[in-house]
């Protein structure tokens, strides 16, 4: 099921913004483009993500602002003092004049300090923020997803109800079947016996009748197919995904549908079947994108 969302957090010095897309796939895949600051972090996002969903291709594309520029050198005051005292001290001894710009001090190692290698190098504090952003764009996109969802679920129930007229009007046509064959084949023995002046008994014909009642019955096929669509309407009504439940009893539907269209032997059940098969198809199509 396809969607997205966009969300954005910050604290006192990073800001993330995070996209998410998702297009339906039978498997969860996810397509990362992230900041270096977050290398290292796939891990964490796959289970967050798996905690919203369980199927599809997820796009994330997440960027990183530093609000706030924190240099990570400062001046060490204590080895600042201590430079200056002992130039005193040796301006004192040689009778020299004590350097008095404080740039000259500066120069001196140890006077600036680098605090880099002490800063956040496992990305906890860039994964502290864009971890926020990444759960607020996937709650969106479950947002876009359930509205998506109902629009689907209302779409797929009104073509039960299409299946379901089908159904019946096959049902009510399917006892005249075996009437109207039973009619045209005491007509067609009677015509030809007529030319031919040869008698046949009537256990003979209702035989013959029973055989094509059997070979034609299509009782359990309509029975099953209703049981589907009922199944298939509660599927729609859970809250988990369902999607590949609904994916198996569409195949199921279209079986009985395809069995019914062989054994009826009928013009106007034969049109109910193709309707039926064009419908059945139209709700394949929906489920394909539903997770």
């Amino acid at each position: 099921m396809t969607g997205i969302g966009r969300a954005r957090h910050q604290d006192d010095q990073i800001q993330a913004t995070v996209e998410v897309r998702a297009v339906n796939n039978k498997f969860l895949k996810l397509n990362l483009r992230l900041p270096d600051a977050l290398n290292g972090c796939e891990s964490k996002i796959d289970r967050v993500v798996r905690e919203y969903l369980g199927r599809g291709t997820i796009s994330i594309h997440g960027q990183l602002t530093w609000v706030k520029q924190v240099s990570p050198y400062v001046i060490d005051e204590a080895t600042l003092s201590q430079y200056i005292e002992q130039s005193r001290h040796a301006a004192k001894v040689f009778h020299l004049q004590p350097p008095d710009r404080l740039a000259e001090f500066l120069a001196m190692p140890g006077v600036i300090a680098d605090q880099s290698a002490s800063l956040d190098d496992e990305g906890d504090a860039e994964w502290a923020v864009f971890s926020v952003a990444l759960s607020t764009a996937l709650e969106q996109l479950q947002e876009f997803r359930r509205t998506e969802g109902q629009a689907m679920s209302d779409a797929l129930s009104g073509y039960c109800n299409e299946i379901e007229v089908d159904v019946k009007a096959v049902q009510g046509r399917s006892p005249l079947v075996v009437e109207s064959y039973r009619n045209r084949l005491k007509d067609r023995v009677n015509e030809w016996l007529s030319s031919q002046g040869v008698q046949i008994e009537t256990n003979d014909i209702l035989r013959e009748i029973c055989i094509f009642s059997d070979r034609c019955d299509i009782t359990e096929e309509i029975t099953r197919l209703g049981s589907h669509i009922g199944q298939f309407r509660e599927f729609l009504k859970e809250k988990n995904p369902a999607g590949r439940k609904l994916d198996f009893l569409c195949q199921e539907m279209f079986r009985e549908t395809n069995t019914i269209g062989s054994k009826a032997n009928d013009i106007e059940i034969s049109h109910r079947v193709v309707d039926m098969k064009a419908t059945i198809e139209k709700i394949r199509e929906i489920v394909q994108n539903i997770e």
